[in-house]
């Protein structure tokens, strides 16, 4: 039952709001002349030009998108692993700065833990609720909070049904160091994380993620980050598990005025899984990280 259940944590961990599809901007023409405040910026930095770390920038207020975005982690200690998850994603601005993002989860692993098969399916949905704080003409930098609720039902082969509750608390920052040409954005994120049936297991990951992201073309980014992951096996900060470092590029295209798109690729370049042995923690976390998005606003 042990092997099942930390596949069940690491599908979990991996389908978790850690992954949110926060959508674009959608910042129009701003009237003239425009009040300065948190919600406006006389330039608009896409959420998605960092690859998996996100900037700070919310939707306006009454203006509505979608996104259906691709996850994947491949490769774990002791076997192999291919998980692939998709979530689709909704959001409106509710009111001046708050942005409300509903969501649903979907996934599929195919892994082999020490010869045996620990395949697994998930579904969940959840909801992020960001609200904007500080603006970059009005402070110099952007600042958001996010509170990320969600719920991950998961079926591995022959260990019964595990479901996830996890609370995510996240401050996404950015700020512009070269008008329009290149940008900078720190994530500051916990996952608070427990794994039932009753008695629930209880963990949490913190992670730190920095990026640059440059402006190659009008509406094409180019950027590279850098993450840092803690797990634990309570919901604080003691019982570390292990932690991992990951590195890696990313692109976003505007395609058009309604129409995004973003990829970007992390490598596990250090880690340490507490008690094994090995310079990567690839049991608590995949080795490789995929994520690909479209987003559509309307």
């Amino acid at each position: 039952m042990l092997k099942p259940a930390v596949v069940a944590l690491a599908a979990a961990s991996l389908f978790s709001p850690a992954f949110a599809a926060d959508l674009p901007s959608r910042k129009g023409a701003p009237a003239a002349p425009p009040v300065l405040s948190a919600c406006t910026e006389s330039e608009g930095i896409p959420t998605d030009a960092f690859g998996f770390t996100t900037g700070s920038d919310v939707a306006d207020p009454g203006s509505f998108g979608a996104s259906l975005t691709y996850n994947g982690g491949f490769g774990v200690r002791d076997g192999r692993q291919a998980a692939h998850g998709l979530q689709l994603q909704g959001s409106y601005g509710l009111f001046p700065c708050f942005e409300v993002g509903p969501y649903l989860l979907g996934g599929y692993t195919d892994a082999t833990i020490a010869g045996a098969k620990a395949d697994s399916r998930s579904a969940g949905a959840g909801v992020e609720m960001k609200y904007r704080l500080l603006g970059r003409d009005l402070h110099g930098i952007g600042l958001t909070v996010i509170v990320d609720p969600s719920f991950n039902r998961t079926d591995p082969t022959g260990a019964g049904n595990f479901t996830t509750y996890n609370t995510g608390l996240r401050i996404f920052a950015d700020k512009t160091l070269v008008p329009g040409k290149l940008y900078a954005a720190l994530n500051l994120s916990h996952d608070l994380t427990w794994t039932g049936p009753s008695p629930y297991l209880r963990s949490s990951t913190f992670t730190v993620g920095g990026s640059l992201a440059w402006q190659v073309l009008d509406g094409l980014y180019l950027s590279g980050e850098v993450r840092h992951q803690r797990r634990h096996n309570e919901l604080g900060f003691g019982k570390e598990a292990g932690y991992a470092t990951f590195a890696g590029p990313g692109i976003f295209w505007q395609a058009s005025k309604q129409l995004a798109i973003s990829a970007a690729y992390n490598v596990q370049i250090a880690g340490k899984a507490k008690g094994v042995p090995g310079d990567l923690d690839i049991t608590n976390f995949s080795q490789h990280l995929l994520k690909v998005k479209a987003a559509y606003s309307f």
